[in-house]
């Protein structure tokens, strides 16, 4: 099996476990990718799904169109070719980073990238939880408490 992979694949073989062109290097910055996306493109997701959540018609904060705002531009990220996204999103990620190539400018792209996804999950479980549950507990509370009270 050895023999086979290093015939069919002499340039993976070649670069070895360690170096900076290593495999070690390679697994750590996949990692470092994939946490840093995850963290930018959760938190702003998270806002994003809140706000919609309270913007909507039976909302908290209703506001139409705060709401229309979040949910055009969850759709629109949500709706373009992550490829797309990557070519169009170039000189941001330049003006952002000082580069447009590298681990550190794959955050940008992959953050825009994987936002809408975050948003409409926090969106549909907000959603889903019982307005028994909040309003009841609503009634004398502020408009902040709730999102305390509701983990209760």
């Amino acid at each position: 099996m050895t023999e086979w992979f290093s015939n069919t694949f002499p340039n993976v073989v070649s670069l070895g476990w360690s170096g900076s062109d290593g495999w070690l290097a390679a697994i750590g910055q996949t990692i470092y990718m994939t946490f840093w996306s995850a963290l930018f493109g959760g938190v702003l997701g998270l806002l994003f799904g809140i706000g919609l959540v309270l913007t909507d018609t039976k909302g908290i904060l209703e506001n139409r169109y705060w709401f229309n705002f979040f949910d055009k531009v969850v759709s629109f990220f949500r709706a373009i070719p992550f490829i797309i996204l990557l070519a169009f999103i170039a000189p941001v990620t330049q003006k952002i980073v000082g580069t447009q190539i590298g681990t550190t400018a794959a955050l940008v792209p992959l953050s825009l990238g994987v936002f809408p996804f975050y948003a409409r999950q926090v969106q549909v479980a907000l959603t889903s939880i019982d307005h028994g549950k909040i309003e009841p507990r609503s009634q004398w509370a502020q408009r902040l408490v709730i999102w305390c009270l509701m983990s209760t």
